[in-house]
């Protein structure tokens, strides 16, 4: 086992490259649902929350923090400026960038929640009273707020990691102790408590997101005869829009269940390994709202129109 205890400076650099990238893509998407979206009732502004997610998560976790992970030890410290200017800690960092993530889990499974409401009303007889999507809403951020306590509680003062340091990678010890700061995780009951709420909650999240689609496809299935195709078309596209970019989610979630699976395995590389799926999953945000903006015709053709005006090119 060897672990580098250097700063990988072409991660920092596609840290900030990549931020950069999203803030731009993630304003243009926020800008588009604010002005762009037509009638779609108050659907734009649960698609505004997972937007602005997006934006908030790429710039807390990928600039204010900058995650550097020590794998195959389960610890790792943090370069961005939540430390060296505001002196936040590694397992506060990661804390707060959880609850980010956790928004847009969240944000995600309530526009399936919304949009399912908005095609019931089409239907008197199967119509999704406010009561559900209030019960569905509560129901997600008691899941988060139950995962991101764990959390918390999973982290050890720096005493107490280096004591674990010491006794089982005596060889390391000096290099930890060189790191201004650091956070270790250990196998304990707070971990798998853990651990067993973000499973309780991915299981969650997907089961309501299938339910929604499911019912949603039979809705519109249903009222084929009874709304027009324009109508009946801009209620699939927004689904299509939603399943393409629940399709794109997994790549925020790469990076800790790839780790464990190497970590299983004691692959040789996986600190490297570690380092290339983090850069992969700094992308996500970027991806999703390009996503979007590809798969909503009025935000496409708005691009598009837009960018024919620059190179001033005629349709």
């Amino acid at each position: 086992m060897k672990i580098s205890f250097e700063t990988p400076q072409w991660l920092i650099n596609i840290y900030h490259i990549i931020t950069l990238i999203s803030i731009l893509i993630n304003s243009l998407g926020i800008y588009l649902i604010r002005f762009q979206s037509g009638k779609i009732d108050n659907f734009k502004y649960f698609l505004l929350w997972f937007i602005t997610c997006n934006l908030l998560g790429d710039f807390i976790m990928f600039f204010m923090t900058q995650p550097i992970p020590l794998l195959p030890i389960w610890a790792g410290h943090i370069h961005g400026p939540f430390w060296s200017i505001f002196h936040i800690g590694t397992h506060m960092a990661s804390v707060i960038g959880s609850v980010i993530m956790g928004q847009q889990a969240a944000a995600l499974t309530m526009c399936f929640v919304r949009k399912y409401q908005a095609i019931s009303k089409l239907d008197s007889r199967n119509e999704i009273r406010n009561n559900w999507v209030i019960f569905a809403a509560s129901l997600t951020h008691v899941l988060i707020g139950t995962w991101i306590v764990l959390y918390y509680f999973s982290g050890i003062d720096r005493q107490t990691a280096l004591d674990f340091i010491q006794l089982n990678y005596p060889e390391y010890y000096s290099q930890f102790v060189s790191l201004d700061d650091f956070q270790l995780y250990m196998k304990n009951g707070i971990t798998h408590w853990f651990i067993s709420a973000a499973a309780m909650m991915a299981i969650t999240f997907t089961s309501i997101i299938i339910f929604c689609t499911v019912k949603i496809f039979q809705l519109l299935r249903s009222l084929e005869n009874q709304i027009s195709d324009g109508h009946l078309k801009r209620h699939k596209t927004a689904v299509t829009s939603l399943l393409a970019q629940l399709i794109t989610s997994p790549v925020a979630f790469l990076p800790p269940v790839a780790s464990g699976f190497l970590l299983a395995f004691d692959f040789e590389h996986i600190q490297f390994i570690s380092w290339i799926l983090l850069a992969m999953t700094s992308c996500h945000g970027t991806i999703n709202c390009l996503v979007m903006i590809l798969t909503c015709p009025p935000y496409r053709v708005f691009v598009k129109n837009k960018i024919l005006k620059i190179f001033c090119v005629e349709k």
